[in-house]
């Protein structure tokens, strides 16, 4: 695979690292040595084999040969549980550029990634030559996009036993959680302290189960107001994201949407009904997993629905979005949005 410089793009930056590259994990992925210790980081906007795919170790050789030991510079514009997630530069060559010119990586689409539009037609370029060329991975017929690789584990994700009793879909499965310890709170009631949300990984946070070793991140929760008829319904919503390890080599994930409420009978007790609009695109959740507590003067309820990658990403760049919970509905405002798109860049 040849080198093939490119000047660096604008990148509004948020922070500046620079040190050695120490070692490479992945393609994309790699260790960076500072005055201040030992960095991980990972490049935006690209995605590369998993090990069980194809050229996994090649892509990870070929990036090897490009950085280890040399100077790197990298603007960071996220976090995920694991690393810095932004673009790396070596003496003015965006590597995410390079690495999809070489084959070695696929360029996410846009809508995936929220990658602003003149930035993402220059990596659409330069993979269209790749392709044309038959570099890496497009020698390979068919070869499936890593993120459709790894949307393939999620038909499984219920024999994970991810947060057993909060995955089953049925409506007629309603549970009654009492409050348990010191908390009150649905959220913690339902998953555990792994949803406690206590572990801040940038704008995000991360939980983990050890009991059934599954990991969380989540979205901070979102305020919004729905109204029926009768008045309005303050909600809140979290976006969750799942692994789960069930044998070696074989990784489990789900996207789960909840909603709690506070009510004096149940709001949702009769229609859960999800409907999302997502500028004059209808996606359909459809009956979540609810489950509720009932004391003397009210009843909190938490809504679970999976819901797909492609879907979320529909969510985050809508520039309308109206959402409707069985006879409740309202329009979200910008915080939604954001949320989920930085939850996206982070899994």
């Amino acid at each position: 695979m040849a080198l093939f410089v490119l000047s660096a793009s604008g990148a509004g930056a948020q922070t500046t690292l620079t040190g050695r590259v120490a070692s490479v994990l992945d393609g994309k992925t790699f260790v960076i040595r500072t005055d201040n210790g030992d960095l991980t980081l990972a490049i935006q906007f690209i995605d590369v084999p998993e090990p069980e795919q194809p050229l996994s170790r090649i892509v990870r050789e070929h990036t090897e040969r490009l950085i280890t030991g040399k100077i790197v510079t990298f603007v960071s514009n996220g976090f995920s549980p694991t690393a810095l997630i932004g673009k790396a530069y070596l003496d003015g060559l965006d590597l995410g550029q390079q690495l999809v010119r070489d084959g070695a990586a696929w360029h996410i689409p846009p809508e995936r990634s929220g990658q602003e539009p003149a930035e993402a037609a220059v990596y659409d370029g330069l993979e269209a030559l790749a392709k044309t060329e038959k570099r890496g991975i497009w020698a390979i017929r068919d070869m499936m996009p890593a993120w459709e690789f790894r949307s393939l584990k999620d038909r499984s994700y219920r024999d994970a036993g991810f947060i057993r009793a909060a995955i089953r879909t049925e409506s007629s499965d309603s549970r009654n959680y009492k409050p348990s310890g010191n908390s009150t709170e649905m959220w913690t009631d339902v998953g555990g302290d792994a949803f406690a949300q206590r572990n801040p990984s940038g704008p995000n946070y991360w939980g983990f189960d050890a009991e059934n070793k599954i990991r969380n991140t989540s979205t901070p929760s979102v305020a919004q107001v729905l109204a029926n008829e009768n008045g309005p319904l303050e909600v809140e919503l979290r976006v969750i994201y799942f692994q789960g390890e069930i044998k070696p080599r074989t990784t489990n994930t789900a996207f789960v949407l909840g909603i709690s409420a506070i009510s004096r009978e149940g709001a949702f007790a009769a229609d859960n009904d999800l409907v999302i609009t997502a500028d004059e695109v209808e996606i359909s959740p459809g009956t979540g997993q609810r489950f509720y507590r009932r004391d003397a003067r009210s009843v909190a309820e938490l809504l679970q629905y999976k819901i797909s990658r492609s879907d979320l990403a529909k969510i985050a760049s809508a520039k309308k979005l109206t959402i409707r919970v069985g006879k409740y509905s309202g329009t979200a405002g910008t915080a939604l949005r954001e949320t989920i798109l930085r939850l996206l860049e982070a899994v």
